[in-house]
């Protein structure tokens, strides 16, 4: 189970906001666990404009 926390640091320093696909290409640039990007990709294919935003929606997948 990938925390919440561990999301948000793998996209941490990246200048939002950020469609969904800009994030796991990000994240992907981090080389972070496949477990992190499944959560990525499971994500509303929309804009995120900031950490709340990806956490709600992270909220809305589990």
């Amino acid at each position: 189970m990938v925390s919440t926390a561990e999301v948000l640091e793998a996209v941490k320093g990246i200048d939002l906001p950020k469609s969904k696909s800009e994030l796991v290409d990000y994240a992907r640039s981090r080389n972070v666990s496949q477990d992190i990007i499944d959560i990525l990709n499971r994500l509303p294919d929309r804009q995120y404009g900031t950490a709340s935003d990806i956490t709600q929606a992270m909220g809305d997948i589990e």
